[in-house]
C-alpha cells in the first residue's frame, strides 16, 4: 500500500517582517525629520550676518572645493546633465500621484510608489540643502566694503576720471592683442588655465580666492543659451562655471572668471563681475587685461553719459572704433550663424522662460541682478588711488 507523503507543515508567522518594515519606515521619518530640522536651522541661522560671513570666509571652501574637484573629473557638464535628471524625477513623481488613487490595491505598484515618493521627498529636501549651502547662505553675507566706502556719495568728477582711466586702458590695449586679417581678436593660449592663474594671483588682496579652481566647462546647449540672453552660468547643484561656446574671444576671459568667483563664494552679480574685472587687468596677459576693462566699459561709459550729459561726455576721451568693434558678446560671423539657426523653440519662448526663471531665483533669494552695480564697487576700490 503506497505510503503518501505527508503534507509539508504551513509556515507559522512570527511577525518578524512586519516588524522589520515597521522599523524601516520609522528609521526613513527620523531621518527625514532630522534632515528638515538641519536644513530648517541653517536658513534660520543664515539671517545672522555675522554667521553667514564666517561661513563664506571660513567654511564655504570646504564644501566648494572638494565639489569641484568631484564634478572636474568630467569634461562635460555635470550641472547640464542634473537638468533633464531632476525633470525626470519629478514628472516620474507626478504620474505616480496621478496613478495612486486607481492602482494603490496593486501590491506592485503600491510598492513602487512607496520608494518613489519618499526618494523624491529625499532628493528635494537634498535640493533644499544644496541650494542653501551654496545659494541661500551667501545670499545673506555682507556686500563688499572698501575702506567703508560702500554709502559714500560721489562726483562727476570722479566718475569721470574713471570713466576715462577704462577707455584709456582700452584703446591701448586694443592695439596690443593679436588679431586675424579680418580685425577679429584671436587667442591661442589656455583661456580657463590663464584665468585660473589670474584670479590666483588676487588671492593676497582677497583671501577667499585662494584654493583650488576647476576648469571652466563649455554647454552643449548653447544655443538655447544664446536664446536666453545667457554667455555664463553657475550650477550650484554641481558648482562649476559654464560658458556658451559661442562667447566672443574678447569676452570670453570674464566671462570665465566671472563664474568661477560665484565659486569662491562672491555669489552678488556685481562683486562678481568686479572681481573678473580686477583678475583680469591685473594679470600680466595682455588678452585677459583687455577683456578685463571691456568687461566693465559699458556700465560706467553709460553711468557716466547719464550723470554728465551729451555735451560734457563728448568733450571726454573717445572710444577707438577698434574698441567699439571688440565689445560684443558675439563677433559679426558668429551672430550671422545664430540668426540663421533653425531653432527648435522659439527665441521669445526661450527669453520668456530665462526671465521667468530668473526672476523667481531673485525673488526666492531677495537679490537683485545687480550687474551694473559694479561701476559703485570700482569708485570705492580706486578711491585715493585715481583721485
Amino acid at each position: 500500500m503506497p505510503v503518501k507523503e505527508k503534507a509539508k507543515p504551513k509556515a507559522i508567522s512570527t511577525g518578524k517582517s512586519k516588524k522589520s518594515k515597521k522599523k524601516k519606515i520609522k528609521k526613513y521619518w527620523i531621518f527625514t525629520i532630522i534632515y528638515t530640522i538641519i536644513i530648517t536651522a541653517l536658513n534660520l541661522l543664515s539671517g545672522i550676518p555675522a554667521f553667514s560671513d564666517f561661513y563664506d570666509d571660513h567654511i564655504f571652501r570646504f564644501i566648494s572645493e572638494p565639489y569641484c574637484r568631484l564634478t572636474g573629473l568630467f569634461r562635460f557638464s555635470v550641472g547640464e546633465i542634473l537638468i533633464p535628471i531632476a525633470i525626470l524625477i519629478f514628472m516620474t513623481a507626478a504620474v505616480v500621484l496621478i496613478l495612486l488613487p486607481f492602482l494603490r490595491k496593486k501590491k506592485k505598484f503600491k510598492k513602487f510608489a512607496n520608494v518613489c515618493l519618499k526618494s523624491t521627498l529625499t532628493f528635494i529636501l537634498t535640493v533644499i540643502l544644496i541650494m542653501t549651502l551654496n545659494c541661500n547662505i551667501l545670499y545673506q553675507t555682507s556686500h563688499l566694503d572698501f575702506g567703508g566706502n560702500r554709502g559714500k556719495k560721489y562726483s562727476i568728477e570722479q566718475i569721470e576720471i574713471l570713466r576715462n582711466y577704462i577707455v584709456e586702458n582700452c584703446n591701448e590695449l586694443s592695439e596690443k592683442v593679436e588679431r586675424d586679417k579680418n580685425g577679429n581678436v584671436i587667442y591661442n593660449g589656455d583661456v580657463s588655465q590663464d584665468v585660473k592663474e589670474a584670479l590666483l594671483g588676487i588671492s593676497g588682496e582677497f583671501p577667499r580666492m585662494k584654493g583650488y579652481y576647476p576648469n571652466a566647462k563649455p554647454i552643449l546647449g548653447s544655443y538655447f543659451m544664446y536664446q536666453s540672453g545667457i554667455i555664463g552660468v553657475y550650477f550650484p547643484f554641481s558648482m562649476e562655471a559654464n560658458y556658451n561656446t559661442y562667447t566672443s574671444t574678447t569676452y570670453m576671459p570674464n566671462v570665465i572668471a566671472h563664474e568661477l568667483s560665484h565659486l569662491k563664494g562672491y555669489i552678488y552679480e556685481d562683486e562678481a563681475n568686479f572681481m573678473s574685472y580686477i583678475a583680469c587687468t591685473e594679470s600680466s596677459n595682455n588678452m585677459l587685461k583687455y577683456s578685463g576693462y571691456l568687461s566693465v566699459l559699458n556700465y560706467i561709459n553709460n553711468d557716466y553719459f547719464d550723470c554728465a550729459g551729451e555735451d560734457r561726455y563728448w568733450s571726454q576721451v573717445k572710444i577707438d572704433p577698434a574698441v567699439s568693434f571688440d565689445n560684443h558678446c558675439y563677433d559679426e560671423e558668429t551672430k550671422k550663424f545664430l540668426v540663421e539657426k533653425e531653432s527648435v523653440i522659439k527665441d521669445e519662448v526661450m527669453e520668456n522662460i530665462n526671465e521667468t526663471i530668473t526672476d523667481t531665483y531673485l525673488d526666492i533669494y531677495d537679490a537683485e541682478p545687480n550687474y551694473s552695480e559694479v561701476t559703485l564697487l570700482m569708485l570705492q576700490y580706486y578711491d585715493g588711488k585715481l583721485y
